[in-house]
């Protein structure tokens, strides 16, 4: 575990709760209760939506009760079996689960991205030495004689060394071991890998169920920002917390403010901003930049597709996303949003000036406005 995660006060794995996911729960429950437990469930599904919270929650469940004996003969002599349980909660206050808040349950192993010690930065991969402690952990016995849980999170960022060990872990696995591989994008991950895993896909959450979960961590904040952290977030709690902790919603009405400007793109104010991106100290502002406009600009191609936008986050945005589509077809809207994810990529490969990508996107953005 990184000293990062061991010092973060909202990590997953402090949460008593699991918000909007009970029927993931139920299939995981019934598997428990049925002695049909595999040994390896790949939890899916968009980045923040609860996954890790989940492998978590079930983890606890595991730690606490998978080490239950069996019920014992009954006054008919009758062998009850294991004991049967209705929810996956588990009392937040039981020793077992401060030890884990504390990261000092020995029968529970956090695989993530490590610390390159030479660079004092978190790495960009998991890497095999990562892998490796997993290994070892399932090859030893157990700490407290029961159940083994490693939590990978998330599993697309293993790189192929990392991914290679853990199919070896996944093919030959423990008895009473169980790993929770948390994934953003199972696409990415090896064929071999998701085949020997059960997959558990969880939906987005309801807007109610996420303005909760933000509400819970910002208690003063006010309902129309609320609102729009929700619209924002596309039922991933997780992504509104990140928004409202970058102060994204800021973020997202100085963008708006370029965009409700197309074609007449007022220049010294649109290189304050991509200045304010560029500097190595702001990539996770830039990131979080690029985020919002993508799925700004999907939206507007959805818009001109249907007439309509899926949702919109400002009242304002309805009528930019009209006076845009109505002056340049849909398909070169696609070709902004198609150019922007390739330069992204392009520029995160080769380091290329993020200052200049924007200027180039953004131009690129009033020639469509202009009917170009």
């Amino acid at each position: 575990m990184s000293d990062d995660q061991a010092f973060d006060p909202h990590h997953p794995r402090l949460s008593d709760t699991c918000v909007g996911h009970e029927a993931a729960e139920q299939s995981l429950l019934e598997a428990f209760n049925g002695e049909r437990l595999h040994h390896a469930w790949l939890i899916t599904g968009a980045r923040g939506i609860g996954k890790a919270t989940l492998a978590y929650k079930f983890a606890k469940f595991m730690l606490v009760n998978g080490n239950v004996g069996n019920g014992g003969p009954s006054l008919f002599g009758d062998d009850l079996g294991p004991p049967t349980f209705d929810t996956l909660d588990v009392d937040p206050e039981n020793d077992i689960i401060q030890r884990i808040k504390a990261g000092g349950h020995g029968d529970l192993l956090t695989v993530e991205r490590s610390e390159d010690t030479k660079k004092k930065v978190i790495r960009k991969q998991i890497v095999i030495d990562d892998v490796r402690k997993a290994h070892s952990m399932f090859h030893s016995t157990a700490s407290e004689g029961g159940w083994r849980v490693i939590v990978v999170d998330a599993a697309d960022e293993m790189n192929r060394n990392a991914a290679n060990a853990l199919l070896k872990i996944l093919e030959e696995p423990p008895e009473k071991a169980i790993l929770l591989l948390v994934s953003h994008a199972p696409g990415k991950l090896l064929p071999t890998i998701r085949s020997r895993c059960r997959m558990l896909k969880l939906s987005p959450l309801e807007a109610d169920a996420v303005r909760d979960v933000v509400m819970d961590r910002f208690p003063d904040m006010n309902s129309l920002d609320l609102a729009a952290l929700s619209a924002l977030s596309e039922g991933a709690p997780g992504k509104a917390i990140r928004l409202a902790d970058m102060d994204g919603l800021t973020v997202y009405d100085r963008m708006l403010e370029v965009l409700a400007s197309l074609p007449n793109l007022d220049i010294p104010a649109l290189h304050k901003l991509a200045g304010e991106m560029s500097p190595a100290k702001a990539l996770d502002k830039y990131e979080l930049f690029m985020d919002l406009l993508a799925n700004w600009l999907e939206r507007l191609v959805r818009y001109g597709a249907a007439s309509e936008a899926p949702f919109v986050v400002r009242d304002s945005e309805n009528a930019i996303f009209g006076r845009l589509t109505s002056v340049c077809g849909v398909d070169r809207w696609l070709e902004v949003w198609e150019k922007m994810n390739n330069d992204r990529a392009r520029a995160a490969a080769i380091n290329m000036d993020k200052k200049q990508l924007l200027l180039e996107l953004f131009s690129t953005m009033a020639e469509r406005a202009s009917g170009k």
